[in-house]
């Protein structure tokens, strides 16, 4: 999937949507289904994400 070419606002938006719907997973008891897995890594990655054009554009906070 390329999430470079999302905008910092859509990708802000689909980090948080993914952090609820794993938590409504988690209440509803369905940790153990493979799709929590690919779920969990696309989180990952969006929030590498903006972590890495956080520091592009802000590198007085690099290193915290």
């Amino acid at each position: 999937m390329n999430l470079e070419a999302l905008s910092q606002q859509h990708l802000n938006e689909l980090e948080l949507k993914l952090k609820d719907l794993l938590a409504v997973m988690r209440k509803a008891k369905l940790h153990d289904d493979p799709l929590v897995e690919e779920l969990r890594a696309l989180e990952l990655e969006v929030a590498e994400l903006r972590r890495q054009r956080f520091d592009i554009s802000n590198p007085e906070y690099r290193g915290f």
